[in-house]
């Protein structure tokens, strides 16, 4: 990415682009917690394992902590309307490194010292709703960070630039989880994590820009959260956008067994071809919104279309893919695919609402993203096992192309481009 030629402090909330260092402190922060959500699905397996936890329980944890951030989301970011940015973002942030230190004591003390699995699993779980309750105040308060800091026809580019950091702390998440665990041991990646989320966590309290711009008053809120996301503006978006995060959790919900069947592997293997094929999905996404989206400069509506469809072509690949390079390479549409749905649904949705509701519609963005991942993996599950391996991803692909179907008909998707799309009229 070229360096960004703007002013050190922000003074104004229309400016043009974010302020170049508080972009990079909340791309680092964002790496970080997409970078611990891998490590944590790549040792949490092993760990519950060792301890003697029923599989279901590795599920039940993700579930509960995901139903959470889906109800509490909104919420945080209405209260950033109010309170403003910084202090969520850091709020989050803290929750985020007190969840993932409590997690990794929890996982210690389960290993080394005998705990009955069934006190690990509610403490482990404690940690996560923590994670999911408070942890998921971040992510609202920084896209709304970045709407007050932009202009509209900037808007759609910056929150993919800054959201591809999620992207890569997951590409980078599982090759650096690797690496630790052949030398440093199982819970080496959850103690590395610990330590850096309390850094970013300072970092962002003590570094992070606040943007000179008004709170909005408790009387000034005339909408609540339900009105605006059934609202004829934004409910088209949020559908699209529950509709990716359901795809989402059901491809790689079931990624890692279809590698293992498809390929007849051993488990070991199938989870190290598994990491490459998703690191390179990783990247591709980060291609997507690093270096497409802002040369492209499609529609949110657009880029939702041209996702939807490339996803599809990804896991059309993958139901008739019978070898690694195959599969890979259904990954790497896949990740490129959602590089441009998910930015276009997250900017339209910023785009579908005015100012004094940046705060509640980024609340309803990180909601609709994490509402797939609370019931689709069960049905993803269920076709898997009761119909056959390929069954789940030829679903994702009827509902990827149906989504396209929809998305190009809804009128108030709306068709303008980013540029003649005013600041007061307006997603992963």
């Amino acid at each position: 990415m070229q360096a960004r030629k703007v002013p050190h402090e922000i003074k104004n909330p229309m400016s043009k682009t974010i302020d170049s260092k508080a972009f990079w402190l909340l791309f680092a922060c964002l790496t970080l917690i997409g970078m611990g959500n891998t490590m944590l699905f790549a040792v949490l397996p092993p760990i519950a394992r060792t301890i003697g936890m029923p599989d279901w329980t590795v599920s039940a944890i993700f579930s509960l902590s995901a139903l959470l951030w889906v109800i509490t989301s909104p919420i945080w970011g209405r209260i950033s309307d109010k309170t403003g940015r910084k202090p969520i973002i850091v709020t989050g942030l803290s929750a985020y490194a007190a969840s993932t230190i409590m997690f990794t004591l929890v996982a210690f003390f389960g290993l080394y010292f005998d705990w009955e699995w069934l006190w690990v699993v509610l403490a482990l779980a404690l940690a996560r709703c923590i994670f999911g309750a408070v942890g998921s105040a971040t992510s609202p308060a920084v896209q709304a960070y970045v709407a007050d800091a932009t202009s509209p026809e900037n808007r759609t580019k910056e929150i993919a630039a800054l959201t591809s950091a999620f992207s890569f702390g997951s590409a980078a998440g599982p090759a650096l989880a690797s690496a630790m665990l052949s030398q440093l041991g199982l819970l080496s990646p959850l103690w590395t994590v610990s330590i850096f989320a309390v850094i970013g966590a300072v970092a962002a309290n003590t570094f992070l820009p606040k943007i000179e711009v008004k709170k909005i008053e408790h009387h000034e809120i005339s909408e609540n959260i339900f009105k605006i996301a059934f609202s004829e503006n934004v409910f088209p978006w949020l559908v699209c956008g529950v509709t990716l995060s359901a795809v989402t959790a059901v491809i790689y919900q079931q990624l890692s067994f279809y590698f293992i069947d498809r390929l007849a592997v051993d488990p070991i293997e199938g989870a190290s071809l598994v990491a490459v094929a998703l690191s390179a999905g990783a990247m591709a996404q980060i291609i997507a919104q690093i270096g497409l989206i802002p040369r492209l400069r499609m529609t949110p509506r657009g880029l939702v279309v041209a996702g939807t469809i490339i996803v599809a072509c990804g896991t059309c690949l993958t139901i008739y893919g019978n070898n690694f390079g195959a599969l890979t390479s259904g990954q790497i549409l896949v990740g490129l695919g959602f590089g441009l749905a998910r930015p276009g649904f997250t900017g339209g949705a910023s785009l579908a609402v005015d100012k004094k509701n940046q705060g509640a519609i980024a609340g309803l963005v990180v909601a609709a993203n994490g509402a797939g991942f609370i019931v689709a993996p069960i049905f993803g599950a269920g076709l898997y096992a009761m119909v056959s391996p390929q069954a789940p991803f030829i679903l994702c692909s009827v509902v990827l192309l149906a989504l396209a179907l929809y998305s190009v008909r809804h009128n108030n998707l709306g068709a303008k481009t980013i540029e003649e799309s005013p600041f007061d009229s307006t997603g992963i």
